[in-house]
This record gives C-alpha cells, structure tokens and sequence, in this order.
C-alpha cells in the first residue's frame, strides 16, 4: 500500500529529526540520498525506518538497497509513500526517493587508532554544517585516526552535515566531548601533540612532523579558537597566502593539513 498522507506517524518522526529537538528527544538521526543510507547499512548502522517512493525503485542501485536492508535489517519500518509526501519529508529540493531514520554510532576517544593513524581533527566551534560535513568526509578519505567535536559546533547529526560527510561519518569516530579541558588533557597525557592554524604562526605547515601522533584544531570561522586552546597549543601552524586572500575556508585549511599529513607518511621522498 502506498501512503499518501503526511500524518503517517513515520513520517511525522522523519519531520522532527529534521530539528536537533527531535533527534535529542527520540534518540535518532535522519538519513536521506541513497548514499548516505547505503554506508549506514553496510557499516551495520541500526536502521528504524525506512521511508521510500517509486522514484528509488526506477535505478538498480535503489531497488538493491532496498532489497539489502529488508533482507538484513527486519528490524526496520519500511514505509512506501507517494513521490509527493517523500518530498514533503524530505530536508533537500531533489530527494532521491529514500530517507531512513537510524540509531547514531557511539564513539569515544578510546577508539582513536592514534598509532596507527597519526593526526586526530579537532573541530572546536565550527558553525557551518557544511564544512563540519566536509571536514568528517576528508578526515575519512585522509585516514585520520577519528575528528572530535566539542561543544559550541554544530550538530553531528544535523541533516546538511550529514550529507555533506557522504557517509564518511559512519567510517571513522567521531567523538563528543563536551568539556574541551578534560580533551587537552586527555591528549597531553596519551603524549599527543597539540596545534592549531594561525596566520601569525611560526611555523608553516609543511616543516612540522605529522607523522607522530598529533591533535589539530579548527575553530569558529568568525571567532577562531577559545584561548585555552590557543594556551595549550605545542604548534601553531600557518599555511602561507601568497595571493590577497585574507584567510581559507576552515574546510580547505583541515583539507590542506590532512594531505600533509598523507605526503610525509606515505608520499616523503628523501
């Protein structure tokens, strides 16, 4: 049967995970594209409901996700509803024909493989879910241990952070930690370095190691980082502006400092 009203009850918790209200209140995140659900449930991400139309059904790619999560998950509510009440769920313009509410993966900073992979991110004021996204994405494809979020950044779990990480965020840890205190010294204590960007830093970016185990942090595109950050940074690192820009996009920079950090581990010719 296909549903037709937006007072479904599936729907209606789809709507209020659109909001950090309801995420907090029932405990789930929402999903939507048929890439985002499809790194979810192939890393066992628990899925509640799925809520789809004939528009996922009309590419192959749809129909075997559909088929894959009925097949692993039977625990989860599948819901089919006409194109137009998916579209009404849905956060973006041109929905895909699938949204899915799912239970968020817990991380902590236990999990950071900081010996194996050496430079943990940091994002400590970020306010931008789309920067946030894209930070997580390319902390993912730099194999970064994990990124932690402190307080006073944007949700996680916001749906234009979501997308924008592509899946990535169910690839590696990203860790909650409130008290941004209790994290330096959690650092200090695991031997980890800290740095931080500056446009007055001594350093470039490129003649600090990044091949033993370090923690950077990226703060609020308008304010920058709080000052006991600042106080207990090691390194305050600069990526030099040749042209008359005045500053990078906070995602550019983390990009930028990830993919040194690739070049020395792997790419360093001596």
């Amino acid at each position: 049967m296909v549903v037709t009203s937006s007072q479904n009850p599936e729907v209606k918790l789809y709507r209020s995970l659109l909001r950090k209200r309801g995420r907090d209140k029932k405990g789930l995140i929402p999903l939507e594209g048929i890439r985002l659900i499809e790194e979810a449930a192939w890393k066992q991400v628990r899925l509640h409901s799925i809520i789809y139309s004939e528009d996922l059904l009309k590419n192959k790619r749809g129909r075997a996700l559909l088929e894959d999560i009925q097949n692993n998950q039977p625990q989860a509510k599948v819901l089919n509803v006409s194109r137009n009440i998916l579209k009404e769920a849905s956060d973006t313009e041109n929905p895909q024909g699938i949204v899915a509410s799912a239970v968020p993966p817990e991380s902590s900073l236990s999990q950071l493989a900081l010996k194996k992979r050496p430079l943990t991110i940091v994002a400590a004021g970020i306010q931008d879910p789309g920067n946030l996204g894209t930070i997580i994405r390319t902390a993912s494809a730099a194999s970064a241990a994990g990124v932690v979020v402190t307080r006073g950044t944007v949700d996680i779990h916001n749906p234009k952070t979501l997308r924008a990480t592509m899946g990535a965020i169910f690839n590696l840890p990203v860790v909650l930690i409130k008290n941004v205190e209790s994290l330096i010294n959690y650092f200090c204590q695991g031997n980890i370095r800290l740095a931080v960007t500056d446009l007055e830093g001594e350093a470039n970016f490129f003649q600090v190691d990044l091949t033993v185990p370090t923690a950077v942090f990226f703060g609020s595109e308008a304010f920058g980082l709080d000052k006991e950050i600042l106080k207990a940074a090691d390194y305050r690192l600069k990526i030099p502006l040749l042209g008359p820009a005045e500053s990078l996009n906070v995602a550019v920079a983390a990009g930028i400092i990830m993919y040194e950090g690739v070049r020395q581990k792997h790419f360093s010719f001596k």
